[in-house]
């Protein structure tokens, strides 16, 4: 004679509190990481548009020595951007802004001090040029001497 077995069910899954936890400890690493990864982001954009700010200038200097003809630079702070004008003709050659939030960069800042330079064919400047540029609380410079050598100071 066999004895009736029993049949036992389980379920699988988790209960409530185990989800709970679990939301938690996520909240809770997610408010730990999510400062760092918006310092990382700030860096980040600063450091991009430092470099394509330092690439602009040098070949603000290739231009003018190109086409054989002074090109100004001319900068606006309030409008964070800056154009590359022919002196000869007045045509405007480049034009770069980083402004709103449109712009990739988002910068907080940019300042050229003096803010319009001339760059004739010979390589020279008619003064250096520092460019101040910030995202938030990180902040890059800028130099160009008046020779046409340009560096971005590390940080």
């Amino acid at each position: 004679m066999r004895l009736p077995t029993r049949r036992v069910v389980t379920q699988s899954g988790f209960t409530t509190i185990e989800l709970i936890i679990i939301v938690t400890i996520i909240g809770v690493l997610a408010g730990i990481a999510g400062p760092a990864m918006s310092r990382i982001v700030r860096h980040s954009r600063t450091n991009r548009a430092a470099i394509v700010i330092t690439a602009d200038l040098q070949n603000a200097f290739a231009a003018a020595a190109r086409q054989r003809e002074p090109v100004t630079i001319v900068a606006d702070s309030a409008s964070k951007s800056y154009q590359f004008i022919d002196r000869k003709s007045g045509s405007v050659l480049k034009v770069r802004s980083f402004y709103g939030d449109t712009s990739e960069y988002r910068l907080s800042r940019l300042v050229f001090t003096p803010a319009s330079i001339d760059v004739f064919p010979s390589g020279v400047s008619s003064a250096s040029l520092t460019v101040d540029l910030a995202n938030g609380d990180y902040p890059r410079r800028i130099t160009a001497s008046t020779a046409g050598f340009i560096r971005l100071i590390p940080r």
